[in-house]
């Protein structure tokens, strides 16, 4: 893609946007990335793909520093549960080496988990807005993240295949496959959500490593693209991090689902 000065402008502008859209609604930026490039900017939707995933690695990085600097994180089992998300995108590009998809089919598979995500933050929008009216009390923030307490291991062996699915997803689709991590963290591992979002952040950087590093090799990146809307994404993160307190998460989260939902209908047409 040509860029031009209003071009970089303009990308920068949708970044801050995704970044802030992503910190208050929760959602993961990717599913927003592929749409922009592939309908705004006419991006061939494995090109869109491509790039979305380099946006990824640059987002994600930002995130993990974060965590890491708030010791919220646990790198070594990050790396750990990496390992076998990693393990599916590996997985994806060696299927996908022999058996090539049509753009036509890859924006289909696309726009249905746009669906399923849009579904999902209608479902979690209702039960938060069910849960604070029963209770209306402040919730204090954690100051302990610590995970001593917990052992992995129990439950490690239903939490693999999450994990290798979604590294699986997340190299196929450009996602940071964080809406299949931080579920399977939470309610299988045992993790608190905290920590389990925490986590999955790094297990999206280390995967978003491998997987820029495969589509260097077989794919197509823009590398310039996704600078500006990776740097576009880290202030908009940051941003939305503090507006996130002073606005209804659920009237957001209502929102972004409702135009998910119309962008993977305009993808399916």
């Amino acid at each position: 893609m040509e860029l031009y000065w209003y071009t970089i402008i303009i990308l920068m502008i949708l970044g801050i946007l995704v970044g802030i859209i992503s910190s208050i609604a929760g959602v993961g930026g990717g599913i927003l990335y592929v749409p922009i490039l592939s309908l705004i900017y006419f991006m061939p939707i494995n090109e869109a793909i491509d790039t979305s995933t380099f946006v990824i690695l640059i987002s994600s990085a930002s995130g993990f520093i974060t965590y890491m600097r708030e010791k919220r994180t646990d790198v070594k089992i990050a790396l750990i549960f990496a390992f076998f998300s990693i393990l599916g995108s590996l997985l994806s590009t060696l299927v996908f080496l022999f058996i090539t998809l049509d753009n036509s089919i890859l924006r289909i598979v696309f726009a249905t988990v746009l669906i399923f995500t849009g579904l999902n933050m209608f479902r979690r929008a209702y039960h938060t807005r069910k849960k604070s009216k029963k209770n209306s009390r402040k919730i204090e923030e954690p100051t302990d993240f610590s995970l001593k307490e917990h052992d992995y291991k129990a439950n490690l062996k239903r939490g693999i295949p999450l994990f290798i699915l979604g590294g699986f997803t997340a190299n196929l689709l450009g996602i940071g496959g964080g809406v299949i991590y931080t579920p399977a963290l939470n309610l299988i591992i045992g993790y608190p959500i905290h920590n389990s979002t925490a986590i999955s952040t790094s297990m999206i950087f280390f995967t978003a490593i491998f997987n820029v590093i495969a589509k260097s090799i077989t794919g197509q990146i823009d590398y310039l693209v996704g600078i500006f809307l990776g740097i576009g994404s880290i202030f908009g993160a940051y941003m939305g991090s503090k507006a996130s307190k002073r606005m209804p998460k659920t009237l957001l989260q209502s929102f972004v689902a409702i135009v998910l939902i119309g962008v993977a209908i305009r993808m399916y047409l």
